[in-house]
């Protein structure tokens, strides 16, 4: 799994607003180890194509399952970055998914 992760850094932003690879995403979310699961997420949260991420068909599920993995300082983190695009994702049908995403409740 370690040497999957490897291949992967660098394009989780990109990875997520694809069919298939979002899924593996998601995957690497949830199994990844708690250092390494960060890391993941908090490049998602420097990603600069964050906005169109969580507008994705895809990318929207995995930004929904970074939240809910995400614990404490990581978490509000990325509620951070979430929180300047809600205007427009509230327009979006798929940014909406993301604000109704339970983890955003948290």
């Amino acid at each position: 799994m370690v040497d999957i992760l490897d291949q992967l850094e660098g394009n989780y932003g990109d990875l997520s607003m694809q069919k298939y690879s979002s899924n593996v995403v998601e995957k690497c979310l949830k199994y990844a180890g708690e250092e390494r699961r960060a890391g993941i997420i908090q490049e998602l949260i420097n990603n600069t194509y964050l906005d169109p991420v969580m507008q994705d068909p895809y990318g929207n599920y995995v930004i929904q399952a970074a939240l809910q993995q995400s614990k404490g300082a990581l978490h509000a983190a990325l509620v951070d970055a979430i929180r300047p695009h809600v205007p427009v994702l509230r327009t979006s049908p798929y940014g909406k998914k993301v604000l109704s995403s339970n983890g955003l409740k948290k």
